[in-house]
């Protein structure tokens, strides 16, 4: 790619105040199309019993910044786990509902036929929603999942758009299924939520407090990046050399610009190396 990628991150008190200084850093302002009929919010809340979900407040936070683009839906689909209206519960996102917020349970919503590009899935059905004009957020954490996908960020998370219950059956071919999802949902900002993040596996249950957040319009950049937080080459990680190759984004970490004060971005690496 000729022009370099750009990811801004922030590290602040708050998730709200860690956002709007992100935001506030990338060389072009997040502005909606004007075509866009809603704002649709894809957080991760995998397990509610486990760590690593996006915190309520983050999602609280970027509600605020983008409540006068339209309606919003949060949206996220059940599991063997849980139900999605039991994530929702359990995670704390009841509470953002209200006359313009409403969450969705992609799982139970009205569907249409979507052609896709083939890497995995030629035609299939998905949620209509998602094909109605959105904005799309999508809001993830940061963890190691080397039985998947071996880290686990932002292009992982839209797996979750995928209605069906039982995901796994296409854990062997995730990486062409991930492909094929951001090539037809490419995120309009790719947000990671750093304010816990996930030390080691995830059953364990540690965490740090970071306090963070990285954010981008490229989603291959945003998660080769987060990657290289946690000491992991990106062009090793299949699904990002995969979309670097295809030209979905960049994958190369010196052909990043990473967007922050030189403090910022010193504390972020000295977090993740404690």
């Amino acid at each position: 790619m000729e022009s370099k990628s750009e990811v801004a991150i922030g590290l602040r008190r708050s998730p709200g105040e860690a956002l709007r200084t992100a935001l506030s850093k990338l060389n072009e302002p997040i502005i909606p199309p004007a075509n866009t009929k809603r704002v649709v919010i894809k957080p991760s809340i995998y397990d509610p019993n486990l760590p690593g979900n996006t915190d309520a407040n983050m999602v609280r936070a970027i509600i605020q910044m983008f409540s006068s683009v339209g309606p919003i839906s949060i949206v996220e689909s059940d599991n063997p786990l849980r139900t999605t209206r039991d994530a929702f519960t359990r995670s704390g996102y009841t509470v953002l509902e209200n006359e313009t917020v409403e969450l969705v349970n992609l799982s139970d919503a009205d569907m249409t036929s979507v052609a896709f590009s083939g890497h995995y899935f030629q035609n299939r059905k998905m949620p209509r929603i998602l094909h109605d004009d959105p904005f799309l957020i999508n809001v993830a954490t940061l963890k190691a999942e080397p039985d998947i996908c071996t880290v686990g960020a932002g292009i992982k998370n839209l797996f979750g758009l995928l209605p069906e219950l039982d995901k796994s059956v296409y854990h062997e071919s995730i990486n062409s299924v991930l492909m094929d999802l951001l090539e037809a949902y490419r995120p309009n900002l790719t947000v990671i939520d750093l304010t816990d993040v996930v030390i080691g596996n995830r059953e364990e249950g540690h965490t740090k407090h970071v306090g963070g957040v990285v954010v981008g319009v490229d989603p291959v950049a945003v998660d080769s990046f987060c990657s290289s937080l946690l000491g992991i080459d990106p062009m090793k990680i299949d699904h990002l050399r995969t979309a670097h190759t295809l030209g979905m984004g960049e994958a190369l970490p010196d052909r990043i610009t990473v967007r922050g004060t030189k403090h910022q971005i010193e504390e972020l690496g000295r977090l993740f190396q404690q």
